[in-house]
């Protein structure tokens, strides 16, 4: 018979010297990953606070200016080089401008569309026609009311009360003024 240990009482015997470096280590990283998201979240309201104030600094220069531009953007079923700008006095009428519209089909205009708020049914605007290199330009009444979003979609000559036709254009005003 043998005296020796077996395997298992031996490993039992020696001291277990990695469990404290490895919870050392565990620690470190905890403490670690903690002050890295402290500050990341410094940084986040960092950038909040400055986005803020940039938002003002936008609202204060339209206040001050006597007009203001608006960009407005093609959809996917516009050409992809199609764009349009809606311009804005502090009185009086605007102005939309578009460039690189394809020339309505025969029967066909474009209509511009003002939304109150992002959720409300649009008001129907005019319609016009683009030239043969795309251009068209269109007087927004002052009489409009104030709107945050404006589009430009292809509906029936004459216009419709709402919109039946694909979006061409489209862009927010953040409230702006016929």
């Amino acid at each position: 018979m043998s005296t020796s240990k077996s395997p298992i009482a031996h490993r039992r015997d020696r001291p277990i010297v990695a469990e404290p470096v490895i919870l050392f280590a565990l620690a470190a990283l905890v403490l670690a990953s903690s002050a890295w998201a402290f500050s990341l979240r410094g940084d986040r309201d960092d950038a909040q606070t400055r986005v803020t104030e940039l938002e003002s600094e936008i609202d204060l220069l339209r206040v001050q200016s006597n007009a203001t531009a608006y960009r407005l953007d093609p959809s996917e079923s516009a050409p992809s080089n199609a764009q349009g700008t809606a311009f804005f006095s502090l009185a009086g009428p605007g102005m939309i401008g578009v460039s690189n519209l394809e020339q309505a089909p025969e029967g066909r205009s474009y209509q511009v569309w003002y939304y109150p708020t992002a959720e409300a049914a649009p008001l129907p605007g005019a319609t016009f026609a683009v030239d043969d290199d795309g251009t068209g330009f269109m007087l927004i009444p002052a009489d409009v009311g104030t709107f945050t979003l404006i589009s430009i979609t292809l509906e029936p000559e004459g216009g419709t009360t709402s919109p039946t036709g694909p979006v061409m254009l489209s862009g927010t005003t953040g409230g702006a003024r016929g």
